[in-house]
């Protein structure tokens, strides 16, 4: 009870959980306040106990007066006498706090009755006491979800500007490069489907209907492709309903007999103060950001913020989307650590934790063959891939090479693949030389057509039966076909081969694969050469490639990138370079960075290569929501060839790159 009391005393909001302040940018928000009368406080915070004891995250605010409750989406505000304006808890919240969205007032002139009325709730497991809503002490107000998987989010047109043409915008227009998942924005029926163009110019549209408090709502989505909702049909907020056609939507909202008039549409409203998104963050753009008293830059600096800092915003959530990235704005904002000013908004990201992680991008390559490339699956953490490389070649048992044995193959690899399936880890295997082709004569200096025809055939052979020892199974998510064939020539680590040998290669193969599991994951084995000569070596494959053999991604491996050119890890610049160029050649579908990390610098500072990982990793989800599926880590091991290990060569963790790469 400390540090309630002590929040208590200073008048700021207890989290029964956690601390308040806190919680604001590194957890989920807490979403639900209960606002109990000043006077006599600690005889209602009494009565309220076990309701915030029986219900998770909610945060106990001692009266309206001094506090910001725009920072929780749901309110339960007892409504006693001298606590709210006129009394009208209601009314007041609406007025005052625009960003709240559930009202829930409870009538309690006493701690006693509160208690009654809580315990109720507690006994029905209702929080806000949904299923007695007899005397609408309930009021949600309406809202619309944010629309677009794309980050940074942003407003890129605000409702009734120029649009160029001299007319003013009747919607707003949202950032959605081409591809971007497209959800509704609300609950209702699907009251249109344009599937192409009409003369509103609107490309490929939908229209969803709701009526809200008896008011009728009909929102518009634009410049959308791939629509999978049918007319009549109903949705929920947060639906996947279509994609991004180009590098934007538009989202218009009509409410008829009440609208605005002027627009290339009847009855428009402005969507900006409808929208609300509950785990919407702000984060700088670089670091030493200042925040300041006021907005504008001859204002005290309050503090400074960097690019690790996720910042809360104090203004609507539709206006902070339209100030960010705007040069001249300032926004709003409170600093992890409870600050509060203005930053210029130009500087500063609108991001959302729930589409930065919603996928485990992070994975480790693993190798069968070394002494301690075969962890236990419960020392891999939060890590969501591993990579595999088929060796089919070598024999342990006698250390030969050049066995073509299956079934002894199989007999190795399945033990370890299913553990880390099981275990839930998504499994990738590459199928290379070592596959096929090591130990059978070949000399890959000498390689030539007719010989890599004859390669592949065996090649082809052998891995389609692979595939259909694993399919249908839940074990293997992907299989890559090669690894660094558009390496130069002699390089140790790799075989490389001509991109039209390549391209036969590969389409045998995924022909092969299909064939046995027409579910799984294909991909290019990953690219080395980077975005010049990797990516223009990638192109002349992907046009080789026969009719039906289609190649589910690009897989490439950006050694030497990160997101400062000046680090001695990144040597050749930018990570956005490499991702730009290959992305492009498949635009509808995400690239594989199926191999990364650092590479002949054994000795270097663990804390240097940790901070390496993580804003690599940062960086590309935050850049690049959906465009890239995974960022496999070369490699567990030190001793591994040349990569910096997760592992040191005793087996043990090497901290803290471990702890914090597991964390990812």
């Amino acid at each position: 009870m400390g540090v309630i009391k002590r929040l208590v005393r200073r008048g700021q909001a207890a989290d029964m959980n956690s601390d308040a302040d806190a919680q604001a940018s590194s957890q989920e928000p807490i979403s639900h306040a209960l606002v109990l009368p000043d006077q006599y406080f600690l005889d209602w915070y009494a009565a309220a106990e076990p309701y915030t004891q029986a219900f998770p995250r909610v945060a106990v605010v001692r009266s309206p007066a001094g506090n910001d409750l725009n920072r929780y989406r749901n309110i339960t505000a007892v409504e006693a006498p001298n606590v709210w304006m006129n009394d009208d808890a209601l009314a007041h919240i609406r007025r005052v706090y625009r960003s709240v969205v559930r009202v829930d007032t409870i009538r309690a002139t006493t701690p006693n009755q509160l208690e009654k009325i809580l315990i109720q709730r507690i006994d029905r497991d209702d929080r806000y006491g949904e299923t007695q809503n007899a005397d609408d002490h309930l009021d949600d107000g309406f809202i619309l979800s944010w629309p677009a998987d794309a980050l940074p989010a942003r407003i890129t047109l605000p409702f009734n500007a120029d649009g160029g043409d001299g007319s003013p915008n009747e919607g707003l227009d949202l950032v959605a490069p081409p591809g971007t998942t497209i959800r509704a924005p609300l609950s209702g029926t699907v009251a249109v489907v344009a599937r192409v163009p009409t003369d509103l110019g609107y490309g490929a549209y939908i229209q969803i209907s709701t009526i809200h408090h008896g008011v009728h709502y009909l929102v518009t989505l634009a410049y959308l492709a791939r629509i999978t909702v049918q007319a009549g049909q109903s949705v929920r907020s947060g639906d996947p309903v279509a994609v991004a056609n180009g590098d934007g939507i538009r989202l218009v909202v009509q409410s008829p007999g009440r609208g605005l008039s002027g627009y290339i549409l009847p009855h428009v409203i402005d969507p900006t103060d409808l929208i609300y998104w509950n785990t919407l963050r702000v984060r700088p753009t670089g670091n030493g950001l200042r925040v300041r008293r006021r907005p504008g830059t001859k204002f005290e600096i309050v503090t400074e913020v960097s690019v690790s800092d996720d910042l809360e915003t104090l203004e609507t959530h539709g206006r902070t989307l339209a100030k960010v990235g705007q040069k001249g704005q300032w926004l709003n904002v409170r600093t992890p650590n409870g600050r509060t000013g203005y930053s210029a908004a130009w500087l500063l990201q609108a991001i959302a934790p729930e589409l930065i992680d919603q996928a485990r991008l992070t994975g480790v390559n693993l190798d069968a063959m070394h002494p301690l490339g075969r962890p236990a699956p419960s020392r891999l953490g939060g890590i969501g891939w591993v990579r595999l490389n088929y060796n089919v070649s070598f024999n342990p048992a006698n250390r030969t090479y050049g066995n073509t044995d299956l079934i002894q193959a199989y007999s190795r690899y399945r033990p370890l693949i299913e553990q880390y399936a099981r275990a839930g880890c998504r499994v990738m295997i590459v199928f290379t030389h070592q596959t096929y082709g090591e130990g059978a004569g070949f000399n890959w200096n000498q390689m030539d057509g007719g010989q890599w025809l004859a390669l592949t055939a065996r090649f082809v052979e052998m891995i389609r039966e692979i595939a259909r020892s694993y399919a249908g199974q839940n074990l293997v998510q992907a299989y890559q076909i090669w690894n660094e064939q558009d390496a130069l020539p002699g390089l140790v680590s790799a075989v490389s081969m001509l991109p039209g040998d390549y391209a036969f290669l590969l389409g045998e193969s995924i022909r092969a694969i299909r064939s046995v599991d027409p579910r799984v994951t294909i991909l290019t084995g990953g690219h080395n050469s980077g975005p010049g000569r990797g990516v223009e070596y990638a192109r002349a494959v992907l046009r080789s490639l026969p009719p039906g053999a289609q190649v589910d991604g690009i897989a490439f491996h950006p050694y030497g990138r990160g997101t400062d050119p000046g680090s001695p890890y990144a040597p050749f610049g930018l990570i956005d370079e490499e991702i730009d160029g290959y992305h492009a050649l498949l635009p509808g579908r995400p690239v594989w960075i199926t191999e990364w990390g650092v590479l002949d610098h054994p000795t270097d500072p663990p804390q240097s290569v940790a901070n390496y990982a993580a804003e690599m990793v940062r960086w590309v989800r935050l850049r690049y929501p959906g465009q890239v599926a995974a960022m496999i880590w070369f490699a567990w091991a030190q001793g591994m060839h040349n990569a910096y290990g997760l592992i040191g060569a005793d087996d043990r963790p090497i901290q803290p790159l471990y702890n914090e790469f597991l964390r990812l």
